[in-house]
């Protein structure tokens, strides 16, 4: 009986674990996702802006788009945190996904989110 329970215990506390974690975790890690996410497409364009006219302020708009790149350090010390604690990355994906459904209004800017313009 002992053996039993707790084999039911061991099955059902894992992920009632996992779904306290993703609860809990899920708005700080949604809006981090979208700050890096911001961040890296200000980066890109500004690279970009810089490579097709080169002036002081594109410099500058690269410069400034570097900083703000700190939004991905600490999305990053987040994911790992949150590893940390038992979720995988199954885990973080769903709570990435939903971070991009929830900043997305329509099918256009899910479009726009995942979309990398060149």
């Amino acid at each position: 009986m002992v053996l039993a329970g707790g084999v039911v215990i061991g099955q059902i506390v894992p992920p009632l674990w996992t779904w306290g974690v993703i609860l809990v975790a899920e708005p700080s890690y949604q809006e981090a996702t979208y700050r890096c996410d911001r961040s890296m497409r200000a980066h890109l364009l500004a690279k970009q802006k810089l490579e097709a006219a080169p002036s002081a302020e594109s410099v500058r708009d690269l410069e400034a788009s570097e900083i703000a790149l700190i939004d991905c350090q600490d999305y990053d010390l987040m994911r790992k945190r949150l590893m940390l604690v038992g979720l995988d990355e199954t885990a973080l994906s769903y709570m990435a996904l939903k971070a991009i459904e929830a900043k997305a209004t329509d099918l256009q800017d899910v479009i726009e989110i995942h979309e990398i313009h060149y």
